[in-house]
């Protein structure tokens, strides 16, 4: 994690992600694996053939998760004084502090019990400020990446199946509370951010692998920088969401 210093005194941080972790090491074991393989198999001139073919495929999958670990992007957040930026390996996008209501993790009622879910929530004030900031190509990772959030409130009993069945292809039509109209993708994406909201209490739902640290900790640091942007003379006002 890198840190600068921005105005008010406040850090800068640059946070790598979880889902990187390893990716350097996974493949060049793979790739280091898969002809130690094929020259023992030669070695053993057919002998024990299926386990040396299991073998070459598992170092194989090995060097492939790397490979696709290393195309993560090599910072998942940015945290100035005034803005968090996400990025993403097909984009990104930003949210000025003042724009973010609520930050927490996301829960479900099991019964009597709530159950932490491995991500955490964004609460925006304005979708106006952030819906024109997608492109067509990350609109469609993110409702595609937001479907398992979805079949969760199924299974939890949060929804109905027909609710489930509805929402999975959102309508391309949308217009906001401030009465801008979208279409397409991005139109999708405000109604998902909807439901979302309905179900959640959150616009923005951000899993767990993204982040450094464990979810709730990672909520304590935006939540310190949010008060930061509301009171810049007193960075370490507490925070209520």
């Amino acid at each position: 994690m890198e840190k600068r210093v921005a105005k008010h005194g406040r850090e800068t941080q640059h946070i790598a992600p979880m889902s990187r972790h390893n990716g350097m090491a996974l493949t060049l074991a793979g790739l280091v694996l898969m002809p130690s393989v094929l020259v023992v198999g030669y070695w053993l001139d057919g002998r024990a053939q299926l386990v040396m073919v299991f073998l070459f495929l598992a170092a194989m999958i090995m060097a492939l998760l790397g490979v696709l670990k290393l195309r993560e992007p090599e910072f998942s957040f940015s945290l100035s004084s005034e803005h968090l930026h996400f990025h993403h390996k097909v984009g990104g996008w930003s949210l000025h502090w003042s724009n973010v209501v609520r930050v927490d993790q996301p829960r479900l009622s099991r019964g009597l019990d709530l159950v932490d879910l491995p991500y955490i929530g964004l609460k925006i004030r304005d979708y106006d400020e952030f819906l024109p900031l997608m492109t067509p190509r990350l609109a469609v990772h993110l409702l595609t990446e937001q479907r398992p959030l979805l079949s969760m409130a199924l299974r939890y009993g949060a929804i109905e199946r027909h609710e489930l069945q509805d929402w999975l292809i959102e309508d391309s039509q949308y217009r906001s509370l401030n009465g801008q109209h979208y279409q397409g993708v991005t139109a999708m994406l405000g109604h998902r951010m909807g439901h979302l909201r309905d179900l959640y209490g959150y616009d923005l739902l951000i899993h767990e692998s993204s982040l450094d640290r464990e979810a709730g900790e990672f909520v304590t640091l935006l939540r310190s920088y949010v008060a930061s942007s509301r009171a810049p003379d007193n960075a370490e006002r507490e925070y209520s969401p």
